[in-house]
């Protein structure tokens, strides 16, 4: 319902399955990290619940792509396909990814104060975002590409997200906001979980992914 409803610009519906308030937020968090194309949904919504603590009511939330939204998502498709375009004559699925990773951490910079900074729009784009818009717009261009990739929130010295995406051999880490540093463009590119151990600690929803255990793709690339 929360898919179909957001998909649909529907903000507010009624809850045919009788579920509580954390089995709730359970259900946005798994239908806002899995959908990263859904750019115009925000990350806050509202429940009615009865007086047995059951959900009635649910309102979701859209952020200002969703007042011109034809337009809006013609520039996100076309922006996503000007990047994915550069990709066309790669056969494999590293190289792919590799030059998605070096084309968002060319073009993003880094801002707190960027708007809509938790949507992949961000990230594609308006080419300024937080952690979560990095993540975001990795995440929907790989799946573009048909290569499996993740959302992942956790702390990392505070409230963080990266990704995990899978290639020959297994899965791996890639944290985009973390490489988009001057020298450091492959320092947490395809790691391990060993890897991340000292740094990264996944959180909430995100214990359930994939052990990151891969290696052939592993310290591939030198940061410059």
């Amino acid at each position: 319902q929360i898919y179909a409803n957001a998909k649909g610009l529907n903000s507010n519906f009624k809850a045919v399955e009788a579920v509580s308030v954390a089995q709730t937020r359970n259900i946005f968090l798994a239908v806002y990290l899995d959908h990263p194309e859904l750019f115009w949904l925000d990350t806050a919504y509202s429940g009615k619940y009865s007086s047995r603590g059951e959900l009635v009511e649910v309102g979701l939330q859209f952020n200002q792509t969703a007042e011109d939204f034809e337009n809006s998502k013609r520039v996100f498709e076309q922006s996503a396909s000007d990047i994915l375009s550069q990709v066309a004559g790669l056969s494999g699925n590293y190289e792919k990814e590799r030059l998605v990773h070096d084309s968002l951490i060319g073009k993003i910079s880094y801002q707190l104060s960027s708007p809509m900074n938790q949507s992949a729009y961000s990230g594609i784009v308006s080419d300024q975002t937080v952690c979560a818009g990095y993540a975001r717009a990795f995440q929907y261009l790989m799946q573009q590409l048909g290569i499996p990739c993740y959302y992942v929130t956790g702390y990392a010295g505070e409230s963080h997200a990266w990704n995990i995406v899978w290639l020959e051999d297994g899965y791996y880490n890639v944290d985009l906001t973390w490489d988009d540093t001057p020298g450091g463009e492959y320092d947490y590119f395809n790691q391990s979980d060993q890897d991340f151990a000292s740094t990264h600690i996944r959180q909430e929803l995100s214990v359930y992914l994939p052990a990151c255990n891969g290696q052939l793709y592993r310290n591939l690339e030198v940061s410059s």
